[in-house]
């Protein structure tokens, strides 16, 4: 249901910037940091200590464009196609790297005060996971580590949908600022065939801290 609620936000929205682009604002070019944490449930972090491996959160980046509309009464709309890492870091022996292509858009509103907007934003996306990757940097533990994320990752889903809320503020019209929380509302791994009665414990979601500085033109 929330799968369906998300697809069609992004398609309502998608089609209104269609109607605006007569009226576009301009293209951006965007990147920044992404702080990423995926809430395992207490079973799958006992299991991964009890081998050695100490759950951590996980700091890469993401980059790519987006197309601004024309500020309307204080809102405009802004989607974006972006690359962006994902993961978790296992203390420093290993890390679940995740590499997705996302379609957020963003909604914005603000007051347009000449030198400066600053604005708030809802930002409902889907992504679809081009990579899944687990790195280690202790070759005696590769075997067992790797067996470890075979066990849930082989068939982890690749589509992904959710929602950023955030705010950020643009500076002479040229340069934008934004900071946003981003929950990922499907699963990224199979963690229910995992664990035992793990269909009512695991959590094995995605929310991720992104930072971004984009430059318009």
């Amino acid at each position: 249901m929330m799968k369906k609620i998300i697809l069609s936000l992004v398609a309502v929205i998608m089609l209104s910037a269609t109607s605006f682009t007569s009226q576009a604002q301009g293209l951006l070019f965007k990147g920044g940091l992404n702080y990423t944490n995926l809430d395992f449930n207490q079973s799958f972090k006992d299991i991964a200590q009890s081998i050695g491996l100490s759950v951590s959160n996980y700091s890469s980046f993401h980059i790519g464009v987006g197309y601004q509309t024309e500020n309307t009464a204080g809102f405009t709309l802004q989607p974006e196609l972006l690359y962006s890492k994902k993961g978790q870091k296992f203390g420093e022996q290993a890390s679940w790297n995740l590499d997705y292509l996302e379609l957020p858009v963003n909604v914005q509103w603000g007051p347009d005060l000449v030198i400066c907007r600053p604005f708030v934003q809802l930002s409902p996306f889907v992504g679809y996971s081009i990579r899944s990757r687990v790195s280690t940097s202790n070759e005696t533990l590769d075997r067992q580590i790797t067996s470890f994320f075979e066990s849930f990752t082989m068939d982890a889903n690749r589509f992904e949908f959710g929602l950023g809320v955030g705010g950020g503020i643009e500076l002479v019209r040229k340069f934008q600022i934004t900071a946003q929380y981003v929950w990922n509302f499907g699963n990224v791994a199979n963690l229910q065939d995992y664990l035992d009665s793990a269909r009512n414990i695991s959590k094995d979601t995605c929310g991720a801290l992104q930072i971004s500085l984009g430059l318009m033109f």
